[in-house]
């Protein structure tokens, strides 16, 4: 198997466990590479968020907007995507495995994102009609 690089600052990547589902996180950066799925599950398990150990740096973020982030198993260009809910955050998705790369602090604030009712929800909820 090919050693993974970070796709932010190239230093390897490092498998960590948790509830039997491997992740990579970057020795330097201490950003978070998920396979196809895996950040779906491990945002559903209790105390999962301690697999992110990083601080979140906002000073970074429009760098990373400006360049082309390479997926570290296919090597080609991620998607930037833009979660706005409780914790906006920028995270990047493969097109082609699936994969998403969250950055030192963003998995916390992803799951938290799905903790509570969505943005969305609660504005419908606040003015929903009541049934007689």
């Amino acid at each position: 198997m090919n050693l993974l690089r970070c796709p932010k600052c190239r230093e390897k990547l490092e498998p960590i466990i948790y509830e039997d589902i491997e992740v990579d996180r970057c020795c330097q950066c201490r950003g978070i590479w998920f396979d196809s799925s895996e950040a779906e599950n491990l945002k559903k398990l209790r105390g999962s968020e301690t697999i992110d150990i990083g601080q979140l740096n906002r000073e970074n973020h429009k760098e990373a907007l400006d360049t082309d982030i390479l997926c570290p198993h296919c090597n080609i260009a991620m998607t930037k995507i833009f979660d706005i809910d409780k914790h906006p955050i920028w995270y990047e998705t493969c097109p082609q495995c699936q994969g998403i790369w969250f950055d030192a602090g963003e998995f916390k604030k992803f799951k938290d994102n799905f903790s509570h009712p969505k943005l969305l929800s609660r504005a419908f909820n606040l003015f929903r009609f009541k049934k007689k």
